[in-house]
């Protein structure tokens, strides 16, 4: 005890919570109560208090209370803060004790230090841009506490590791892990918080999402571990953040630099109020992907430099669920939502989130069921735009079954083959249903967990929604950098991306109409040409077919139930000019033109252009063609 010490010399307010550093502990805290503030240390698993240290009079500025401490180990110890002996909450704490038993009453609150000697062994971040970026939207415990999940781990922070195979395979390149700080799930009005939005401790990991009983039980070393695992795999990880009322714009951005500093993730999605201005200014934030609807106000995102905020909204989701269950007049929003990136705040697609059907209750139920949540369904919104394919729930009719499979097909293809940042609700790929309740903030039961069966849709789902996501990577026009402009800009004769109707070149808008397709010229991207057809439409339609650079072939059809809606190879067309497109389904056709031969035309166009504006070629450039 004698040699524990605390001091002023080399304190500082800022970064606040607190840091070891070569063994001294440096610690700050933010309080607007006057009087004297206090640390009071104590041995781990101890109720005695080992000491209380003062904070040194001038180590003070505004409301941030700060000293330095040494001579003890750290790993060893927790704390607590008082004010003239009335307990103060750490709002910073990086490590908080008292709350490692999901779902049961917290116990007496203490905080503990961050490790200070963890071992990222030589972490790099894979770095994807937004164009390359697919999302993949998680809940920690609700992902692998099924029994069906397979993993050793279910509900933690390592059973999310257990299943980075599964997510390469899907061809995920980035995880949002849905509230993993330190919340109360504690039950108001008798229903248990599962989802996370509420008062919580914004700095620190959750503890109940940790192995017990393992060689290494803090939440901050086992979180460190799950980003260190993701990065080696290749894959980014990104958190979600809930910000009340008292969450000023100093500790949000404080709060984002620290999940950014101490477990390097790559990306924030902030909920709540949220200074979006602040964040898309603050240079510690440059490097990493940040989320948030604000982005997408005036000035909510940036000009220059680099790319990395992106709007989060439900516009897409609205937008394309209505064209897919057949609405009125909603060619025009289609045609926008294919082709729009966000600008220079980048743009979030979904057809499914947790606040929300699923996207097999979408095509499965008309109205919600809410029933469960014990407020008698009027919980949840009650604007699903979703078609239950003609029976309410869970059948056995094989027309209803088939049809429903091939409308999720239908809104696979909405999704991978936008332009914006494509995002998957966890267990959407293989059909998992909440049973229709649009609203499961407290089903920690099988209706909020991740049913890992296969749903009422097989593997069929899950081999299409990864071949529309590998045929995505594989095709840059569907992800092209700096989106794509409707413009002949290279002078080749046909715009980057157009929009046709049921005849070539003439979109046909009015509102009872309900087919439409899309031109990518491969040449803006070193691909080959790709031509989309919609037909949303009850009934079936003649599509003529625009003349392309080559041949063309039948890359989806998701009326082909016996080929589970996609052609591994592409399949000759009988008929280069006219396509008979089945009722309620999307048709992908790819040019057999080389991709590597496009490049190439692509690359000489833009140098006779350069030579055109009176730039000099680089020397040697010509010679080596």
């Amino acid at each position: 005890m004698g040699k524990i010490k605390a001091e002023a010399s080399g304190a500082r307010p800022l970064p606040l919570g607190t840091r070891v550093e070569q063994g001294r502990v440096y610690v700050s805290f933010i309080t607007e109560l006057e009087g004297m503030a206090r640390l009071h240390l104590y041995r781990k698993g101890r109720e005695r208090e080992t000491g209380a240290f003062a904070f040194p009079e001038e180590c003070r500025l505004g409301n941030i209370r700060y000293m330095v401490l040494s001579g003890f180990d750290p790993a060893a110890y927790e704390y607590s803060l008082s004010v003239d002996g009335n307990p103060v909450r750490d709002v910073c704490a990086a490590v908080v004790t008292g709350r490692e038993k999901w779902g049961e009453p917290e116990t007496k609150i203490r905080y503990g230090f961050l490790k200070e000697d963890f071992d990222w062994r030589g972490d790099q971040a894979p770095g994807y841009s937004f164009e390359d970026t697919v999302l993949y939207r998680l809940h920690v415990r609700g992902f692998t506490k099924h029994p069906s999940s397979g993993v050793k781990n279910k509900g933690t922070f390592a059973g999310v590791a257990e299943k980075i195979p599964y997510l390469k395979k899907l061809g995920v390149t980035m995880a949002e892990l849905m509230m993993p700080d330190e919340f109360s799930e504690g039950k108001e009005g008798g229903r248990l918080n599962f989802w996370g939005y509420g008062p919580a401790y914004c700095f620190a990991p959750k503890a109940s999402y940790c192995v017990k009983g393992g060689k290494e039980v803090s939440p901050d070393v086992q979180f460190r571990e799950l980003v260190r695992a993701f990065h080696a795999n290749g894959l980014e990880l990104a958190v979600e953040l809930y910000f009340g009322p008292d969450m000023g714009t100093p500790l949000q951005l404080a709060c984002l630099r620290h999940w950014v500093r101490e477990y390097h993730v790559d990306g924030i999605h902030v909920s709540g109020n949220f200074d979006s201005r602040a964040a898309a200014a603050d240079a510690a934030l440059a490097g990493v992907k940040l989320f948030a609807g604000d982005f997408c106000e005036p000035g909510g995102g940036i000009t220059g430099g680099k790319r990395h905020l992106a709007c989060y909204r439900e516009d897409f989701q609205t937008d394309m669920r209505r064209l897919l269950k057949g609405d009125e007049d909603m060619l025009q929003p289609a045609a926008y939502q294919m082709k729009e990136t966000g600008g220079p705040a980048g743009k979030v697609n979904f057809m499914a989130n947790t606040n929300g059907f699923t996207m097999a209750d979408m095509v499965s139920y008309d109205r919600k069921h809410n029933e469960a949540n014990g407020e008698n369904g009027r919980d949840g919104s009650d604007y699903n735009y979703s078609w239950n394919c003609g029976a309410e729930g869970p059948v056995r009719k094989k027309r209803i079954l088939e049809l429903r499979k091939k409308q999720l097909r239908n809104a696979w293809v909405f999704l991978t083959m936008a332009q914006g940042m494509p995002l998957i609700l966890a267990g959407d790929e293989r059909g998992n249903s909440q049973d229709g309740n649009n609203n499961a903030y407290c089903q920690d039961n099988p209706v909020g967990w991740v049913n890992w069966k296969g749903g009422r849709f097989g593997e069929d789902l899950f081999l299409f929604a990864s071949h529309m996501l590998a045929f995505r990577k594989a095709h840059p026009m569907l992800h092209r950098e700096g989106g794509l402009l409707g413009m002949d800009s290279l002078g080749v004769g046909c715009p980057d991306f157009s929009v046709h109707g049921v005849s070539p070149w003439y979109p046909q808008y009015e509102a009872y109409r309900r087919q439409l397709g899309f031109y990518y010229c491969g040449r803006y991207a070193g691909d080959v040409d790709i031509y989309l057809m919609f037909n949303m439409h009850w009934e079936p339609h003649t599509f003529s077919i625009p003349r392309g650079d080559g041949a063309w072939r039948l890359a989806v059809d998701t009326s082909r139930e016996d080929r589970n809606g996609f052609f591994e190879e592409p399949e000759p067309l009988s008929s280069q000019d006219t396509f008979e497109m089945a009722a309620r389904s999307v048709v992908v056709l790819v040019s057999d033109r080389n991709a590597e031969e496009a490049a190439g035309k692509t690359e000489k166009k833009g140098r006779a252009e350069k030579e055109a504006d009176g730039k000099e070629p680089q020397a040697g450039k010509q010679g080596q063609k």
